[in-house]
């Protein structure tokens, strides 16, 4: 799920603490009871974690399972209203945008390998440092085009600026969104000293002016499906979405690598039931479940022993092994500079 929220909202959000605090009571109050509470995302997310998450998995563990549906700039604010101690979940899924501050700040402790028996069958790069944090699914964003409007297929991020049939007819991500942001550093990191050297990234991003500007992928893909853009980032799954509808476009991977929208799932430090949360993220690791997840989100699978049936595995631009190929962000670091980096955007793309 892309996440579009810049700091300034993300920190009013936060600030609204009598506004949420009474769902971290309610949060509290059920981790008291020794339920196990998880998150997930409205609509398609919710349905199946409805249908095809949650009765299975009671089911296998008999553990009852409370589901706090929405989004995670909310569900950061309620375990910032409730604290570290008394956090209002057992387990949360979001992206690093996000988890690497609460990380930070103290809520979360590393997996314990012995709980999580699956976590030795995912790849390396699914998992954060000790184990605090671990990449269930996730889908790279690399440059989706149309394949009868573009001749060479793009094969780097250079090729943006370089290719004279992708000049003028390129869209981007807007900076509200995450992968904006991320596409910023990447480029700052390719022609400038890393991924912190915002100026160098916004000057070459300047140079592709004009171009249109997506909040959300499905912006992007509604330009990229009537030809008003030949090229543009753009999430795997997304794209995968397109081909399936007919459009004629395909994905390409940047030699300097891509980056990633990620479903991270964490441990809360002093979350209730810790081993109910362990059986949770060992069933989702599962083969079965990466299957159902893959099959239903087209997002890619970190479980290196699946094997996707041929005839999914065919329309996966990218596979687990391509997981390495994700460049990593220290988000910490790079969400105290957002503000200010939104503003420069802003005055750039007058």
């Amino acid at each position: 799920m892309a996440t579009t929220m810049n700091r300034r909202a993300l920190l009013k959000a936060l600030g609204s603490i009598g506004c949420v605090a009474w769902i971290g009571r309610l949060g509290s109050s059920f981790a008291a009871s020794g339920e196990l509470v998880v998150t997930t995302y409205g609509g398609r997310w919710e349905r199946f974690w409805r249908e095809n998450v949650l009765p299975p998995f009671t089911k296998a563990s008999g553990v009852k399972t409370l589901l706090d549906v929405g989004l995670a700039s909310t569900w950061t604010a309620n375990l910032r209203a409730s604290g570290p101690q008394k956090p209002a979940y057992s387990v949360v899924m979001m992206n690093e945008f996000l988890g690497a501050l609460l990380r930070s700040e103290g809520f979360f402790e590393p997996w314990p390998l012995a709980k999580v028996p699956n976590i030795a069958r995912i790849h390396s790069a699914a998992r954060l440092p000790s184990d605090n944090g671990i990449i269930a699914l996730f889908s790279p964003i690399g440059i989706a085009y149309r394949t009868d409007l573009v001749k060479t297929p793009p094969s780097s991020w250079k090729d943006l600026w370089d290719k004279p049939e992708l000049r003028g007819k390129v869209g981007l991500y807007g900076i509200t969104n995450t992968a904006g942001y991320m596409f910023l550093m990447t480029v700052s990191n390719i022609y400038g000293n890393g991924p912190m050297d915002f100026d160098a990234g916004l000057r070459m991003i300047s140079k592709l002016k004009p171009f249109p500007q997506g909040n959300l992928s499905g912006a992007l893909s509604a330009l990229l499906t009537r030809g008003e853009i030949v090229a543009c980032p753009l999430d795997a799954s997304e794209t995968v979405n397109l081909k399936q509808k007919g459009a004629p476009v395909d994905f390409a991977i940047p030699r300097e690598g891509m980056f990633m929208f990620d479903q991270t799932l964490s441990l809360l430090k002093f979350g209730s039931n810790k081993d109910a949360a362990c059986e949770y993220l060992n069933f989702l690791l599962s083969e079965e479940m990466q299957l159902k997840l893959a099959t239903e989100f087209f997002l890619v699978p970190v479980n290196t022993s699946l094997k996707l049936p041929a005839a999914l595995a065919k329309q996966f631009p990218v596979n687990v092994a391509d997981i390495a190929k994700v460049l990593q962000f220290d988000w910490v670091a790079a969400n105290a500079q957002r503000d200010k980096v939104t503003e420069q955007w802003n005055r750039i793309m007058l």
